[in-house]
């Protein structure tokens, strides 16, 4: 088969052509929902009480529904029923705020319906991050692996041009979430203080992490990873206080490339790591270390990290997983 690729990327799927963003992803659910009713039906089943699941004969799609409140994503209407998908980039996960904007177009319903939030965040994250309802209406969570196990369910079923929208969908989904191996969502956790690189300088190694958005370390040096994190933790006070995803990554000769305000040392002059960091991940409270760590740098899974009470059963957790015993 003839490659293609669009600026630099391949283009696995005809739904590459859409881009990456929350309503590209949408519609192109929305499409397959629309062309195979199976993954409708399943999709459905998951989010809807047991034993309310629709006849799907007599049900209606609309992709960025706008009203005075705001515009939805996706929406499944059915008779008397009302149900709204709301995506979310990576592991993040919709606002109450947000949610509530939407709640009332499905109160109005004689069947009510429920609104569900869609992103690659696991159930477990989800459920410590999500109101069960708001305003009344129950708040589903739809993991992006879910859609993909009913998809690799329902093909078994189907034929034709069904099972074509359906690879096309898992393609593009699999390309979107970047399924990679369980040591690929490692997260680098590391401890920020209050001193200053090369002691001086606007800004405390804490504050390029809060303030900046930013992350640095020398390279090549003292055990720092020649290889950049996909993902950082932050501890602080006993605790992990943030987890960023790593959006960009590069090395310079030095940190005065980058911000002259940093006073010259032995260190500061040498090259370094810097990443810059994307908005926070949940959990967006604390997670307590659990046990004294110091100023230890530390590796541990993403989703032991986003889910478990202390950065000790994290990282006991993440032994286990990775064969540990």
């Amino acid at each position: 088969m003839i490659e293609l690729a669009r600026y630099g990327s391949d283009v696995g799927s005809v739904f590459s052509l859409l881009g990456r963003k929350e309503n590209d992803l949408t519609a192109a659910l929305g499409f397959v929902f629309g062309r195979c009713p199976a993954l409708l039906a399943a999709a459905l089943q998951r989010v809807l009480p047991a034993g309310a699941a629709p006849d799907i004969e007599d049900v209606a799609l609309g992709l960025e529904v706008r009203d005075d409140d705001g515009r939805t994503d996706l929406e499944v209407r059915l008779p008397e029923r009302l149900i709204i998908f709301e995506a979310k980039a990576g592991w993040l996960l919709p606002t109450e705020r947000q949610l509530r904007k939407y709640a009332q177009r499905v109160a109005e319903q004689a069947n009510g319906g429920v609104l569900v939030s869609l992103s690659q965040a696991s159930h477990d994250l989800a459920k410590a991050n999500l109101a069960a309802s708001v305003d009344g209406v129950p708040v589903v969570h739809l993991p992006w692996r879910d859609v993909l196990a009913d998809i690799a369910a329902v093909r078994r079923s189907c034929r034709g041009h069904e099972r074509l929208w359906l690879d096309e969908l898992q393609t593009y989904l699999k390309g979107v979430m970047r399924v990679r191996p369980v040591s690929d969502s490692m997260t680098y956790c590391v401890v920020v203080n209050h001193a200053r690189p090369g002691g001086g300088g606007e800004r405390t190694f804490r504050q390029y992490v809060t303030d900046a958005m930013c992350y640095f370390h020398p390279y090549g040096v003292g055990g720092w990873p020649t290889d950049p994190p996909r993902f950082m933790a932050f501890r602080w006070d006993g605790a992990v206080q943030r987890i960023h995803r790593v959006i960009h990554a590069e090395v310079l000769p030095s940190l005065q490339d980058r911000w002259p305000d940093v006073p010259a040392d032995p260190v500061t002059v040498g090259p370094h790591a810097i990443y810059d960091l994307g908005p926070r991940l949940p959990p967006l409270t604390p997670v307590p270390s659990g046990r004294q760590y110091r100023a230890s740098r530390l590796w541990v899974l993403l989703d032991q990290l986003q889910t478990a009470t202390t950065l000790a059963e994290a990282l006991e957790g993440t032994r286990l997983l990775r064969g540990g015993g």
